[in-house]
């Protein structure tokens, strides 16, 4: 009876501990606890994306175009060349001519045929064409020769002058490409590109270290909203 007793007793013992065990074991999180945000954490920040044909850059000031000049856009009738015989000015020709703006493009336009007529810019389209130039007799060092010297005559003219890069960067593989514009980049008033042009920032960079106007859009046929007919 006795060991009965004392076992009892054990037995109750052992409960308490266990109950007592499990009250005081941990700590319960309420609400208010959570809700508090941990110390040091790392706040997000929303970054927003540029919308879709957005001019970027200075676009007040630049090369010789002022920012009374400048507004934002390129005003027409357009006169128009490549740099390497590549498709570029071919495509901006087109969209000129959707925006109902006068437009030449001339692949073999030269200082000595040179006639703007009433035109008001001059786009040279840069990154080449090994097979344009083969079939045009031509090569990169005629091809700048040819360019900077059109670009000069359309200064004396009065014109403005635009570097464009509209194809991407399949117009920026090798050095024939990159030496079409760096030959044209320093002579240019206002920069056009397209996005896929500018993913490393080439343009962009130069633009602002420049003090140039840029237009960036995310296509060729974009380039529509900052031409100007006239």
């Amino acid at each position: 009876m006795k060991n009965s007793k004392k076992l009892l007793a054990s037995l109750l013992a052992f409960g308490m501990i266990l109950s007592l065990a499990a009250c005081g074991g941990g700590g319960t999180t309420t609400p208010e606890d959570e809700s508090k945000a941990p110390e040091n954490s790392t706040a997000v920040t929303e970054t927003k994306e540029p919308a879709d044909n957005e001019t970027t850059g200075n676009e007040t000031t630049g090369g010789e175009t002022t920012s009374a000049e400048f507004d934002g856009k390129i005003h027409g009738p357009f006169l128009m060349t490549t740099c390497g015989q590549s498709t570029g000015s071919v495509m901006l020709h087109m969209v000129a001519g959707q925006i109902g703006a006068t437009s030449t493009d001339d692949h073999e336009l030269s200082a000595d045929t040179f006639d703007p007529g009433d035109a008001k810019t001059l786009i040279v389209t840069t990154g080449t064409s090994g097979k344009g130039m083969g079939a045009a007799g031509t090569d990169i060092n005629d091809e700048i020769e040819r360019c900077t010297a059109v670009i000069e005559a359309a200064k004396e003219a009065g014109m403005t002058i635009v570097c464009a890069h509209v194809e991407g960067m399949s117009r920026r593989t090798d050095a024939n490409d990159q030496a079409s514009i760096d030959a044209i980049l320093p002579l240019a008033d206002v920069i056009m590109v397209v996005e896929e042009s500018d993913s490393d920032g080439l343009f962009s960079d130069y633009a602002a270290e420049n003090n140039i106007p840029i237009i960036i859009s995310k296509d060729a046929l974009g380039m529509g909203d900052y031409m100007a007919a006239e």
